[in-house]
């Protein structure tokens, strides 16, 4: 996988707040690591012989060990002549080592062991990792640290894979963030690192000519003997056992590491080449899509993480509260949305971007929006006082970094991994969110490079003028000096009264104190460790659980609102999805700062209706919530803002076949399953003659009868919840009414084929295979089933016949509806050749069925169930699993209790009776596909199902309530 930079250039950025932690403590063991009060791991951080930088995490309580290496290498380092050979080089450490040299055996061990595993190549690093049940951790780190020691770049693997890295290009060549890119690599000075082409392709992987296997060895050995140095990585481990013994452990196989003495180097060369700012660019993209990006080269600001003057600015011309220049650009109807920060960045340099997204009718002002940006920048710097926006910042960051919440080990280690090499190391847990003191000298300094003269204004647009074409992503594209006229306006722009710096947030939390437990008792005063039903009338449900193992100042609200008017036409639908749409837009400056105080909110439609979500520090929900009802009470509905989220949506429908094919099919196959679900081309004929009179009258329909489901879960009283529910019981539910059931397809007996359309030349298929009933134990069985063949499927058709980047497999449970779903995009092979390869592979591991022995299905079961055991990591885990209960009406909270007992009651014997029946003679197979450029082979097998809706009409279904 490849990353074109920590954040991609042309992005759509939201900047979050970083600082420093309130009340660090020194860790035990060793007092280099400071971490956060509410911590309760232990970290030891050593330096090997060989100059391998290490972080330990011992963590007895974790239920996933996890590793993570980060190689401070990436595509910056590929040869001119071979360019993408760093990812090339990623792709190829996974296909045997001298140790270990089968070529799948790493993916196999984790894999069978319920862990997981991946890995990107972005401009400066590559970054491996991977996680895996406890007791089967040290044999794991053993393999990953042979990727390292003695890769073994096989000749047969080296001529098969770089036909997958080929496809992983193909797979993404109508991207509009990677043509984007392209393009801006093709105006930055070509002297510079960044101006090659980061992927690769046969044809730059063949070094420019018909190089073969053999040559692109060595220069894959050449390439990894001269940067995969120790002295170069830095190692995070993640694990049960003692501080101690991981050292034992990470000494013993990492230390043969070679290091060869590299170090990083500082680039010198200037990203842009001089006399060519400031540069005006025009994309032409393939989808509708308008966009608008300013990006200033400056100094690189990774020294001054301490004081973040980069990330205090972008806080600042981010901001979409009240007056600010998001909040001006919309008043004005030209942007959606619009985000400011960092872009690139490496050892010499970086760049600062804003990006907005247009109206049409603001690409038509590209030119005021710049203006307007610019009269923020100078609003900054005239502001009389600035320092109370850093502490203001300063104070959400140290709450942040106080109460943080546990995160998978594995994006832990990862994310680690790559600060170890940019913080010092008692800053390693704390960098990111460091903000020591305000320093004015430091922020002028930025905020002066912030100029006209050193912009590169980027306008995407399909009115765009292009003239010229990019070589590897066909994005077409015009370059110009920009003109001294506009210049000369946007540096006497001035102050704009309605662009103002931001106000004082409210939503900060000033109460930070722990609410006593107030656990429920069940039969013989146990403690109930599920939520309480504290309210079950009158159409409402309400339940509260107090704080448990996750103790901390923060809680979790759900709010489900459901009605009979939600998804019963498809107008009601596309109705629905426009007015929490306006919604969320109403309530977006208010929102932003709530989410910046780090009280996240989501207002989103559903099947069944629309849900509110509120997660982070309890103190000041009732705050945002009381706002939240009142928006939805008393709907501003505002007649341009309709009418630009209107065409918005129109067209991201319209767009919809430009997306790549495995997205549409993943996308398609919810929309067959669920009997009241509508195609992409039916909520679009909505879309296009919808009016504002039409969705108040709907509004007005919509909560006159339903049902309403409360949770809070977390740092709140019981009268905390009944004062919540009073208050949404009073703005949300009108009349009590019964709803209408879930239902969900039950296929027939003989397989079914469904065309999607797509501009993409691959072609791609889905493969998805119901079970017979809603059991349990079949759907253990499927889970099984599952995990038995991913990683073989993954195997024989990626690795092995290399058919495409894209291959997956896995369980598809849709409610209680267990399934089994298999999906190929190639840019080789037509859909109906992928159909057959998909086919006989199944028929393949049918006929072995009996090679399959009673204690390697027992490893695949135990694979499967010690996922199932896994905990939640943090609150906001915890309340999802309780929220996905009560949605689905397991009011016991006991769902996957239930599938655990039925897995851990799977025999082998009853496995092989459920995987005849519903794996080897299993006729309810749904075939989705597109064609691409194979058009020869359109006739996939399987009877067409043309229709959508007459179809779903006519099949039986599963009921849910």
């Amino acid at each position: 996988m490849v990353k074109l930079n920590r954040q991609w250039f042309f992005a759509f950025i939201v900047v979050f707040l970083t600082a420093c932690s309130v009340g660090p403590t020194l860790n035990s063991d060793s007092p280099d690591v400071i971490k956060s009060d509410n911590d309760t791991r232990d970290y030891r951080y050593l330096v090997l012989p060989n100059q391998l930088r290490v972080l330990l995490v011992s963590d007895p309580n974790t239920e996933r060990s996890a590793a993570a290496l980060d190689v401070n290498v990436g595509s910056g380092q590929d040869p001119l002549q071979y360019q993408g050979l760093a990812h090339f080089l990623e792709h190829m450490l996974f296909l045997g080592t001298e140790k270990y040299p089968e070529a799948g055996e790493y993916q196999a061990f984790i894999s069978s062991h319920g862990g997981s595993h991946n890995a990107y190549t972005s401009f400066d690093h590559t970054n491996y990792f991977f996680d895996i049940s406890p007791e089967s951790f040290a044999p794991a780190l053993d393999r990953f640290a042979q990727f390292f020691i003695a890769p073994l770049f096989t000749e047969q693997y080296v001529d098969r894979e770089k036909n997958a890295v080929h496809s992983e290009y193909m797979a993404k060549i109508k991207n509009e963030q990677r043509k984007s890119a392209e393009v801006f690599k093709s105006v930055i000075n070509p002297e510079h690192p960044f101006a090659k082409f980061s992927v690769g392709n046969l044809q730059t992987l063949a070094g420019g000519n018909e190089a073969g296997a053999a040559e692109l060895r060595e220069q894959l050995l050449e390439f990894y003997h001269a940067n995969y140095s120790a002295s170069v990585m830095t190692l995070v481990v993640v694990a049960k056992e003692s501080l101690n013994e991981l050292e034992v452990m990470v000494k013993d196989k990492f230390a043969e590491v070679k290091n060869n003495g590299k170090q990083v180097e500082v680039i010198e060369q200037p990203l842009f080449a001089a006399d060519t700012l400031p540069m005006s660019v025009q994309i032409k993209p393939e989808k509708s899509l308008r966009m608008l990006t300013v990006a200033f080269p400056i100094d690189d600001a990774t020294e001054y993480y301490r004081e973040k003057p980069v990330n205090y600015l972008g806080n600042i011309i981010g901001h979409e509260g009240e007056g600010s220049l998001l909040s001006y650009l919309k008043q004005q109807g030209w942007a959606e949305g619009l985000g400011a920060g960092l872009g690139l960045r490496y050892m010499g340099g970086a760049t600062f971007n804003v990006s907005i997204q247009l109206t049409e009718k603001g690409a038509e002002h590209s030119d005021d929006i710049v203006a307007a940006l610019f009269q923020t920048i100078n609003r900054i710097k005239q502001a009389p006082s600035r320092e109370w926006l850093f502490e203001e910042q300063k104070i959400i960051a140290e709450q942040q970094f106080r109460f943080q919440q546990k995160q998978s080990p594995m994006d832990y280690a990862s994310s680690l991994a790559m600060d170890v090499h940019y913080y010092d190391k008692q800053d390693i847990l704390r960098g990111a969110y460091m903000m020591t003191r305000y320093d004015s000298t430091l922020v002028d300094n930025y905020l002066n490079q912030l100029t006209p003269d050193n912009s590169v204004v980027t306008l995407i647009s399909p009115e765009a003028s292009v003239d010229q074409v990019s070589q590897f992503y066909q994005a077409a594209y015009r370059v110009n000096p920009t003109p001294a006229k506009l210049i000369d306006r946007w540096n006497t722009a001035g102050l704009n009264a309605a662009i103002r710096l931001p106000k004082p947030n409210d939503f900060i939390a000033r109460d930070l104190s722990l609410v006593v437990a107030e656990a429920a008792e069940g039969e013989g005063g146990d403690i109930v460790a599920v939520p309480e039903l504290l309210i079950d009338k009158a159409g409402l449900k309400l339940w509260f659980k107090g704080l448990d193992q996750f103790v901390s100042p923060r809680g979790s609200l759900r709010v489900s609102v459901k009605s009979p008017l939600a998804s019963d036409t498809v107008n009601h639908r596309a109705e629905l999805q426009m007015l929490t749409a306006m919604l969320t837009d109403q309530l977006n400056e208010l929102s932003y700062s709530a989410t910046l105080a780090g009280l996240s909110y989501s207002l989103r439609a559903n099947s069944r209706g629309f849900s509110i979500n509120i997660d982070g520090f309890s103190d000041r929900q009732d705050l945002l919530l009381d706002r939240i009802l009142t928006a939805v009470d008393s709907p501003e509905f505002n007649a341009e803002r309709f009418e630009n989220i209107r065409r918005e949506y129109i067209r991201k429908l319209e767009n919809t076949r430009k997306k790549q094919p495995y997205y549409l099919l993943m996308e398609e196959l919810p929309d067959l399953l669920y009997q009241q679900r509508w195609s992409g081309n039916e909520m679009l004929a909505q879309y296009q003659t919808m009016t504002l009179d039409q969705l108040k009258e709907y509004k007005n329909l919509l909560l006159q009868s339903g049902r309403v489901n409360v949770l809070l879960n977390g740092n709140y009283r019981r009268e905390d919840a009944l004062d919540y529910a009073e208050r949404i019981r009073a703005s949300l539910l009108q009349q009590p009414t019964e709803l209408a059931a879930t239902h969900i397809l039950k296929l027939p007996e003989e397989a079914l084929s469904r065309q999607v359309v797509s501009d993409y030349a691959d072609a791609s298929i889905l493969l998805y295979m119901q079970a017979k009933d809603t059991s349990k134990v079949r759907r253990a069985a499927m889970g099984v089933t599952a995990q038995l063949l991913r990683a073989d499927f993954y195997t024989s058709l990626r690795t092995e016949k290399q058919l495409g980047y894209i291959v997956n497999s896995g369980a598809y449970p849709v409610f209680d509806v267990p399934a089994l779903y298999f999906l190929v995009q190639s840019p080789v092979a037509g859909a109906k050749s992928l159909q057959w390869e998909v086919d006989q592979f199944l028929q393949q591991r049918v006929e072995s069925l009996d090679e399959v022995t009673e204690e390697y299905f027992l490893q695949q079961r135990n694979a499967v169930l010690s996922r199932l055991y896994q905990t939640p990591q943090n609150l906001w885990e915890q309340s999802e699993r309780y929220w996905q209960d009560i949605k689905r009406g397991h009011d016991r909270f006991d769902s996957r209790q239930q599938l655990i007992a039925a897995m851990e009651g799977l025999s082998f014997a009853q496995w092989r009776d459920y995987f005849i029946e519903d794996v080897a003679n299993n006729q309810r197979r749904l075939y989705i596909y597109t064609v691409g450029q194979f058009t020869q082979q359109e006739d996939v097998a399987g009877d067409d199902i043309d229709d959508m809706q007459r179809f779903k009409s006519q099949m039986p279904t599963y009921v849910f309530p």
